[in-house]
């Protein structure tokens, strides 16, 4: 099995919580014109109260194309090398990871009413961490409409979910305590808290 079932954690709230830390997706689906399963980057926000994720692309994006099709949904988190030096017990160079990989039935909103409550919705999850958040009403009426002509709307129902995450789960704890301390001395601390 691949990866080992110790570097699995399907955990649904775990893989969540790595979407919410590293929003922006890498999407992968079917094209017309393309054998290999096309590409693109957006940032998702999961709805928790339709357990759905939302977003937004340009409207000429080839993913909108791709309506009421199965896609894939890739999510990167912290990530780095991991040297012999870490620890006097590790022999060879490996990589740290958490990573997640979703499938699901993306679907195109047309609802001028839903449009407009996603794009709060959205706008609202990432200004957030600001003081003086900026929300969608600071535009006037033209120009939020001429906003919405040029982006399209989707949701993505989840079926499927997989977490990777390859974090030293296999190395005694004395191992791992090194681990932690030693990236956080080179400044990774992102990556030191996720050893657990």
């Amino acid at each position: 099995m691949y990866p080992p079932t110790h570097f699995q954690d399907n955990t649904l709230e775990r893989i969540l919580s790595l979407a919410q830390q590293a929003p922006l997706a890498t999407i992968l689906f079917q094209a017309k014109d393309d054998n290999l399963n096309h590409v693109i980057y957006a940032p998702l926000v999961f709805d928790t109260t339709q357990q759905i994720f939302i977003g937004h692309v340009a409207a000429n994006n080839p993913l909108i194309a791709a309506k009421n099709s199965q896609v894939k949904i890739l999510f990167h988190g912290q990530n780095g090398y991991l040297s012999p030096n870490h620890s006097e017990h590790l022999v060879v160079p490996t990589w740290l990871y958490a990573n997640a990989q979703l499938t699901g039935l993306i679907e195109v909103v047309h609802d001028t009413h839903t449009k407009l409550s996603m794009i709060n919705q959205i706008t609202n999850h990432f200004e957030q961490a600001f003081e003086h958040p900026w929300p969608v009403n600071a535009l006037s009426d033209a120009k939020r409409d001429t906003m919405l002509k040029h982006i399209e709307f989707f949701t993505i129902s989840i079926r499927h979910w997989q977490g990777d995450f390859k974090l030293s789960q296999n190395k005694p704890q004395h191992v791992k305590t090194q681990i932690k301390q030693n990236l956080a001395k080179q400044g990774d601390m992102a990556l030191a808290k996720m050893v657990d």
